[in-house]
């Protein structure tokens, strides 16, 4: 029987390629379902809810501290970088456009309201990080594409790959430098005690890519590179985040220096548990499989107990896995249905 691992050590074990004493669990939500888990557990705190569901992961980022009414609030609202945002029925938001989508000229870019340093505060992160030392660290929400897609626009961003490259490169190098910087004075702020920090840039559809291979390896791939020299530098992971099917992009995030891949969506074309760690289980850990699309919303907790047992067993084979929803966990999941995901995975070897 092996020894019981801490939280830290049974995530660290994992990324090593090296068999856990469990699979170790993450935890994605929508601010509802929080509420609602909250309410149901009869946890009084977050951190109470974590600790029930066995989680092994802390998530820590920065809080931003800048001019403008950038922060969430009332029916809509814009962030920092200019992504708008409208509130759904059921509390989520939904993109509604960015703060560049109507610019014409490069001057107009170039004066956007683009954050700095200064903007933002780690001065939490030590607080924090004293109250996780037996968690892994995750930190960041880092984007290095789709944020600047949502900012510009999807389809102006499409036009302005194919005919002002000049304008990708500006924008996505903005966004680069900006979160080079952060991680850098939220490494220093941690104290060096950060395990993972966490990139993202959504690249697939359901069906396929949403972006050529040329085109992910001219304003995509160099700026993951960028980021995960310094991941490694800290001596800490890169997880790196694309929904969709993205089965092309594999062998270029490894490449690159991704270690971890997230979020596993096992519908989508090409993104099948087994197959993935079959080619690439060696040589990048996965992070998340469980099926938000069908079978956490409509599966009975029987299925989902069988899915979640079938997951681990193809996925933590040898380490390499941490399992979490395939995106995060919406208001048409039932509740019964996510505490049965959880429970399943606590106890499977």
């Amino acid at each position: 029987m092996k020894a019981t691992m801490n939280s830290r050590d049974r995530v660290l074990t994992a990324l090593a390629h090296q068999q856990p004493d469990r699979v170790p669990l993450d935890f994605w939500a929508e601010a509802p379902v929080w509420h609602t888990l909250l309410n149901h557990t009869g946890a009084q705190t977050k951190r109470e809810l974590l600790e029930f569901l066995q989680i092994d992961l802390r998530w820590a980022d920065h809080h931003y501290t800048g001019p403008g009414a950038y922060a969430p609030g009332g029916e809509s609202f814009e962030n920092m970088w200019g992504e708008r945002f409208l509130r759904q029925p059921d509390g989520t938001f939904l993109a509604n456009g960015g703060a560049l989508q109507d610019a014409t000229r490069f001057d107009q870019i170039e004066a956007h309201h683009w954050p700095q340093p200064d903007w933002v505060s780690h001065r939490h992160l030590k607080e924090q990080l004293r109250r996780d030392q037996d968690y892994a660290i995750l930190y960041g929400y880092a984007d290095i594409w789709q944020r600047m897609a949502m900012v510009r626009g999807l389809e102006e961003m499409f036009f302005d790959m194919l005919e002002r490259p000049d304008w990708v490169d500006y924008m996505t190098g903005r966004l680069t430098a900006f979160y080079y910087n952060d991680w850098i004075r939220a490494w220093e702020s941690s104290r060096g005690r950060i395990d993972i920090f966490f990139l993202i840039s959504d690249l697939g559809s359901q069906r396929g890519p949403l972006i050529s291979l040329e085109h992910f390896r001219r304003f995509v791939k160099p700026q993951i590179v960028t980021m995960a020299r310094l991941a490694h530098a800290f001596g800490a992971k890169l997880l790196f985040h694309s929904c969709g099917s993205v089965h092309a992009f594999i062998p270029d995030l490894i490449e690159a220096g991704v270690d971890i891949l997230n979020p596993i969506q096992t519908r989508c074309t090409g993104m099948h548990p087994l197959q993935l760690k079959h080619e690439f289980g060696r040589q990048i850990a996965f992070h998340g499989g469980m099926d938000v699309q069908h079978l956490l919303p409509h599966g009975t907790s029987e299925e989902v107990r069988t899915a979640t047992r079938d997951l681990i067993d193809t996925m933590n084979e040898g380490g390499g896995y941490i399992l979490c929803p395939s995106h995060t966990l919406l208001p048409d999941i039932p509740i019964e249905n996510i505490i049965q995901m959880y429970k399943t995975a606590q106890s499977a070897s």
